[in-house]
């Protein structure tokens, strides 16, 4: 079975009931074919103290005197201000803030002795992009948009590099768009010999051309070069790369299986289908997704993280009047997988993007930014030169670092690069850095890490405009508000105390927690640290315990007390994800609802009602569905399915659901 998808996710719906889209928002911008590339050498400094930005180390001064005998007193003579000097042991602290040569003079002084050293050379290689990078680190920059975000709101590397922890060794795929494998800033970090273009034939190895700058970009925000003086800095500086052209090749099974193998750690995919009705992945790389994650890594599990998709908010024009509805995370292809790592994203005011679809399958978010005109976007790295990628020779551009700014001559950097094709390479990065800090760690080792360490952003659901359908909120769009009903239920702490968004999954990642509880399994909130064993209790979806069997159980129409079913559950097991297989016949699927209550009272809402799938007028529902919000619980007990119509004129039926947890023995 072969399954096509659309090459990027699209924010051109978004655009129509919010503001324009702008380039590096998800659809292929720019590219064509391209020259090669020859990248330019790169300034290294050296004195005779050699330090990093933002790196804070430390030099004996005394080594730069003649000093004989003790009792001195030390001071600064003259330097920059993040030297300071113990006045007792002549120990020097830096904490370089930038890079470049700079020198600086230290005396020593006693009762009739005064030594004053010659001027040392002190040398700090940098990255002079980075201080505009807000998910590195967020002080309320502006990253030449017209308003800042909110301080804080990042990926708090805190001291991880600073402590050594860089990505080295850890091997990633960007399956996107091809990666210019030249650019100044990617090329130390290729994987020389391993890069692949699915438009030719097998076994497809050689560097392909990128047809957008996509790629380019995804793979800028996991492992630009850090501290060679040029552009930003990854957030796995030292990871390595292969660039795979895929989105532009003809995704059969055998390519999408390829895509998702190797000899690698991770694998990040920035793309997804825009299809607005039920779907059943391809059975074949389903298989292969689970097996490559337990399997691959010497037996340890690779990781398989994919956008979440950048549909929030799209323009329905079947009905008259039309209406705005939003996409569900889950209906991508492959989304439904729990062994696919979904990712939504916030922006710089910590809140949900505009454009991030929300689902109970997102397992954690991170920065994708806005659109860069008026919010921030992300900065990373593009097609070099000034006539391709989203930074290029051309009107109508976001901000005026995109063509002619002093510190992007070369158009080789762009500002405007957001949706979850930025979140998902976040996440990407932050693995990395993960398994630099302990390489012993199994799959769902990190999964569990990254749950339990994120950081619950919007705390009260105030960046939301209320529990209605957001289309009531949209100029022009009706109100598709269901009476009594709430479209979302913001955070929901479960009865195992973890708490789950379904704009957020468990929130938006730390990295700093993530590689503290890394290094140190007793910081583990849960004590699941090393997970065991992995439990599916229906793998194949035949097991009777978890079957409602068949069903004919009426809808009613327009009506938030909807229809409810129960199985009942004997087996104990710590739940880890729950996936469901459903099955509804009603003329317009998309009117319908989902939610899901454990026997601990949590409920996750599966489906929103009224979502994008009434856009193609989809009739009946047959797919699957994961969520993650019953994170901890015991799946011991009655587990209940409600479905809800949210819109008059349709009846429909529920016919069947079965239920398949994983989790481990507690």
């Amino acid at each position: 079975m072969t399954q096509v998808m659309i090459t990027l996710f699209s924010l051109l719906l978004i655009s129509s009931c919010t503001e324009s889209a702008a380039p590096g928002t998800g659809s292929s911008g720019g590219g064509g074919s391209q020259d090669v590339y020859t990248p330019e050498a790169t300034v290294k400094y050296e004195g005779d103290v050699n330090l990093l930005e933002d790196i804070e180390d430390s030099f004996d001064a005394k080594a730069f005197m003649n000093l004989s005998g003790s009792g001195y007193t030390y001071s600064k003579v003259s330097g920059p201000s993040w030297l300071s000097i113990n006045s007792s042991t002549g120990i020097v602290t830096a904490s370089p803030s930038s890079g470049g040569q700079f020198s600086a003079q230290f005396r020593a002084t006693k009762i009739g002795s005064t030594i004053t050293s010659s001027f040392i050379d002190i040398a700090v290689n940098g990255d002079p992009l980075k201080d505009y990078a807000w998910h590195l680190v967020n002080t309320g920059q502006k990253t030449f948009a017209s308003r800042s975000g909110k301080a804080g709101y990042d990926i708090n590397l805190g001291s991880v590099h600073a402590n050594g922890i860089t990505g080295d060794g850890i091997k990633v795929v960007v399956s996107d768009t091809g990666v210019e494998v030249n650019h100044d800033d990617l090329v130390a970090n290729m994987l020389t010999g391993m890069h692949k273009d699915y438009t030719q034939s097998s076994p497809w190895y050689g560097e392909p051309t990128a047809s957008s700058a996509h790629g380019t970009a995804v793979s800028g925000i996991i492992a630009a070069t850090g501290w060679n003086n040029i552009g930003s800095m990854g957030i796995a500086p030292k990871a390595k790369i292969a660039g795979y052209q895929f989105l532009d090749s003809s995704q059969s099974t055998s390519i999408l299986i390829d895509q998702a193998s190797g000899n690698f750690d991770i694998f990040n995919y920035s793309y997804g289908d825009v299809i607005y009705r039920d779907n059943l992945s391809d059975p074949d790389y389903l298989d292969h997704l689970e097996w490559a994650t337990k399997n691959q890594r010497n037996g340890l599990g690779s990781f398989h993280v994919k956008a979440a998709g950048n549909e929030f908010i799209n323009l329905d024009d079947y009905d008259n009047p039309s209406f705005c509805v939003s996409h569900n995370a889950n209906a991508p292809f492959e989304n439904e997988s729990p062994f696919m790592m979904i990712i939504g994203a916030i922006n710089a005011d910590g809140e949900r993007a505009t454009y991030s679809n929300a689902g109970s399958n997102l397992w954690v978010s991170a920065p994708g930014g806005e659109y860069g005109a008026m919010d921030p976007a992300i900065l990373t790295t593009d097609l070099p030169t000034c006539f391709k990628g989203y930074s290029k020779a051309t009107s109508g551009l976001v901000n005026d670092f995109e063509y002619g700014h002093s510190l992007n001559t070369k158009c080789n950097y762009t500002s405007s690069m957001n949706g979850t094709s930025s979140a998902a390479p976040m996440v990407s990065g932050v693995i990395a850095l993960i398994l630099d800090a302990n390489p012993n760690l199994s799959y769902r080792d990190v999964k569990h890490i990254l749950a339990v360490s994120a950081d619950k952003v919007d705390n009260s659901i105030s960046a939301w405009p209320g529990k209605n359908h957001p289309s009531g909120y949209i100029s022009g769009c009706p109100d598709l508000s269901l009476p009594g009903h709430e479209y979302e239920i913001g955070w929901v702490t479960n009865g195992a105390g973890r708490s789950f968004h379904n704009f957020y999954g468990f929130g938006n990642v730390d990295v700093e927690e993530a590689v503290s509880i890394a290094q140190n399994n007793s910081l583990d909130p849960m004590n699941w640290l090393p997970m065991p064993a992995q439990i599916q209790t229906n793998p194949n979806w035949n097991i009777a315990q978890y079957d409602s069997g068949s069903l004919s159980k009426t809808i009613p129409d327009r009506s938030y007390t909807g229809v409810s079913d129960s199985i009942s559950i004997s087996t104990n097991v710590n739940v880890e994800q729950v996936q469901l297989q459903i099955n509804i016949t009603h003329p317009r699927s998309g009117e319908v609802g989902i939610e899901l209550t454990s026997p601990n009272g949590t409920k996750s809402i599966i489906k929103y009602v009224n979502d994008s799938f009434l856009i193609d007028g989809d009739s009946n529902l047959n797919m699957k569905f994961l969520s993650n919000a019953f994170y901890g619980e015991s799946s011991n007990g009655v587990w209940t399915l409600k479905v809800i119509d949210g819109k008059t004129g349709n009846n429909g039926i529920l016919t069947r659901w079965k239920m398949n947890i994983l989790g481990h023995t507690p």
